[in-house]
């Protein structure tokens, strides 16, 4: 009986190690390296060869479940038929008891306390295990070999890399919390997994905002307004603003300006433009400027009307957020007016939002900007002064351009927000 307590015991020791041992992620191991304990070494080396290590603790763990159900058969023949209990019978008892055994105590209980404690229990077990894979070479030996062959016959892999961007996204996000990164390495990471996910749309200026000028005016008719604005590049278009065809460099237009030469048509002027869909990816767009050597393309929609345009600028922010230059460097598009109170423009994106106020907007919805959170939630076009509860975030709409919501007031009540916090723990 003593021998049979062993071995279910040995069955915990193996499941719980095999547990510890493949739940340890890279993230586990510079911690377990930075501690600087006794068997970091160890750790380091055994996991070093994982599918070695994992061969050793399915070898132990099938020696002793074996052991255990042998020995309770001889147990169940020897001593049955002393109980009165056929010997039939008796292995069959024995086997559905050692099966609840080795189920409850072998396998299901300390593999889910060696989840919780995966880093200490590996530490600890190292010393014992480093020998016993040695000692199991010839078995794990047999098994790598046979594995290898079974993977050739059937065209599979064994190991491999199979880290999703899930995975890895998650592992930022856990060195961010340990302080191996920052919030900004964090969002950094993030953006570049994301990046060929996103569509051109959310990201343009849409065509209610883009300053755009008919091709058959002179510079000289234009000066003024192009240095009011001072934008760098300006569509050009022709009848219409559907009809862009090409556009103005600012630098080249004052230098024709300077050498006198006012008179010349802006459509004589223009770069030819280069024309994306609104669903194109940021990623497919960013390589077609690189190389066209373009700094904006026009954005058209499925008919191929002006939709909006987007610069190498607004790809560059998706990755590394909010870029100021030297017109705007001080200024930010939220601006605060009190205390959790700020002025944002309603065509700003949620996520970028999200990462300058405190509290969450959802970002679950079919919307990207703040007009279309707003819109999701009035279920109608918004109207001057409409006001939206959303959490713990109350939205006003204080400026329209037709059906443009331009700024929103945006407060944050911190206790209600603290509030929903307590009721959801």
């Amino acid at each position: 009986m003593l021998l049979l307590l062993v071995l279910i015991a040995l069955s915990a020791f193996f499941s719980g190690i095999e547990s510890a041992y493949i739940s340890l992620g890279d993230l586990d191991l510079i911690e377990i390296e930075k501690s600087r304990l006794k068997n970091r070494k160890l750790v380091a080396h055994l996991l070093a060869n994982r599918q070695k290590l994992i061969s050793t603790i399915l070898v132990g763990n099938n020696l002793v479940n074996i052991g255990a159900s042998a020995l309770g058969t001889a147990m169940a023949i020897e001593y049955g038929p002393q109980f009165g209990i056929s010997s039939e019978l008796a292995v069959t008892l024995s086997t559905i008891l050692l099966t609840l055994l080795i189920l409850i105590f072998g396998e299901v209980t300390p593999k889910g306390v060696a989840l919780g404690h995966n880093r200490t229990i590996a530490l600890a077990v190292s010393p014992i295990l480093y020998p016993l894979t040695w000692l199991f070479t010839p078995f794990t030996w047999a098994l790598s070999a046979t594995s290898h062959l079974i993977s050739r016959l059937t065209g599979a892999q064994i190991g491999g890399n199979r880290i999703s961007e899930s995975s890895v996204i998650n592992m930022v996000e856990k060195g961010e919390q340990l302080g191996i990164i920052n919030e900004r390495e964090r969002s950094l990471i993030e953006n570049v997994f994301l990046f060929d996910e996103r569509e051109v749309y959310p990201v343009m200026t849409p065509r209610t905002r883009v300053f755009a000028l008919e091709g058959d005016l002179t510079l000289a008719l234009v000066q003024d307004q192009l240095l009011a604005k001072l934008y760098t590049r300006v569509p050009v278009y022709q009848d219409s603003v559907d009809h862009i065809v090409g556009i103005l460099n600012l630098k080249e237009a004052l230098k024709e300006l300077l050498s006198g030469n006012g008179q010349k048509l802006l459509k004589d002027l223009c770069q030819k433009p280069n024309f994306v869909y609104e669903t194109q990816t940021l990623s497919s767009v960013l390589e077609t400027l690189k190389q066209e050597q373009l700094h904006m393309a026009i954005v058209v929609d499925e008919f191929g009307g002006l939709s909006g345009v987007v610069t190498l600028e607004d790809i560059v922010e998706e990755l590394v957020g909010e870029i100021f230059d030297e017109k705007d460097a001080t200024t930010s598009f939220v601006k605060p007016m009190g205390e959790h109170k700020w002025l944002v423009p309603g065509r700003h994106d949620v996520v970028t939002i999200n990462r300058l106020i405190p509290g969450e907007l959802p970002l679950e919805g079919d919307y990207d900007s703040l007009q279309g959170l707003i819109m999701s939630k009035l279920e109608r076009m918004p109207v001057l002064g409409d006001q939206v509860q959303v959490g713990p975030h109350k939205f006003t709409v204080v400026k329209m351009n037709r059906n443009e919501v331009v700024s929103v007031v945006l407060e944050y009540m911190p206790l209600l927000d603290k509030a929903r916090e307590e009721l959801a723990d």
